[in-house]
């Protein structure tokens, strides 16, 4: 196989450092092409990708002794080439190069332990190699300041290596493998508690199998504006006791805009009133001898719906 020669730019302030590796291998030496490895973002590559990217997935390949072409189209043929590298390199043969491949290709070579204060080629390619498999933070820059040392350290500790921010072989050879995940994912925050209707309907069902009295506003009987008043009341808002009031309270909501907790009404007046429950359907307390129960809104004639916050 081929090695890979390295070519880097000087380091200039303000000008965009690019890593580059002569292709070998099917290619004689003298005819060597210099691929621009280095990038902001580094795309899983698959049949079809096209762009810088692809031509440096290639370039690495075909540095590394696969017969990959080198023009920026990722064919068929090249998809071979990369199934052979993976089962060759202890992958599992999948058809595409993500973040454990581009780490690979790009940290082959030495194994050098590198410290704080350190420069040169060798922190190039670990600064490159770390970015690449998602540690975008790090300043690409060749020189292991503080900035690196402190994502060497991260790295080492989502590989379970002792965290001593200094580059070890042991991280090496963990980066030639494609075993150092990249970053954690961020703790998703917590959902924020229920909203106001959320809360009524969790009233309202609370209610279920109460029995219907006219005039009744709970704890365990209850009509129709009485149930919705005391669902509303257990989320903190107070609304107007009848049905006919309720109908000009808060905010019109469209029946296709319904969300958990709203006031849907029925019949002219309208003289009856529900919790909607999602899925179109209601909670409410009926007529006697009718538990408070779910309907569907379809089997009511629909008056309107009102958000009371």
């Amino acid at each position: 196989m081929g090695k890979i020669v390295r070519s880097a730019a000087a380091l200039l302030t303000g000008t965009a450092l690019a890593v580059s590796v002569a292709a070998a291998g099917a290619a004689p030496a003298s005819a060597a092409a210099t691929c621009n490895a280095s990038f902001a973002h580094y795309p899983t590559i698959h049949q079809g990708s096209r762009g810088a990217e692809a031509k440096a997935m290639e370039c690495l390949l075909r540095s590394d002794g696969r017969s990959t072409s080198v023009n920026g189209s990722f064919s068929a043929h090249d998809v071979s080439e990369l199934v052979r590298w993976r089962k060759a390199h202890g992958f599992k043969p999948l058809h595409v190069a993500g973040r454990p491949v581009w780490s690979a290709l790009l940290s082959r070579g030495s194994t050098p332990t590198l410290h704080r204060g350190d420069h040169g080629s060798s922190v190039l390619r670990l600064q490159r190699t770390l970015q690449a498999v998602g540690w975008t933070r790090i300043d690409i820059n060749g020189s292991y300041d503080a900035t690196t040392a402190s994502v060497v350290k991260s790295a080492q500790g989502q590989r379970h290596l002792k965290t001593t921010g200094t580059a070890t072989p042991a991280l090496w050879r963990a980066l030639q493998h494609g075993r150092v995940p990249g970053p954690a994912a961020p703790k998703k925050k917590k959902a924020p508690t229920s909203s106001r209707g959320e809360k009524a309907l969790a009233f309202a069902r609370k209610q279920l199998g109460d029995s219907y009295r006219y005039g009744a506003t709970g704890p365990n009987v209850w009509d129709c504006s009485g149930l919705t008043g005391g669902a509303w009341k257990a989320a903190g808002v107070k609304i107007p006791r009848t049905s006919q009031a309720q109908y000009h309270f808060g905010k019109h909501v469209a029946r296709s805009d319904l969300r958990k907790g709203d006031l849907v009404f029925f019949y002219s007046g309208p003289s009856h009133v529900g919790i909607y429950a999602g899925g179109g359907k209601i909670i409410h307390a009926s007529r006697p001898g009718k538990p408070v129960a779910y309907i569907k809104i379809a089997y009511m004639p629909y008056k309107g719906a009102r958000r009371p916050s």
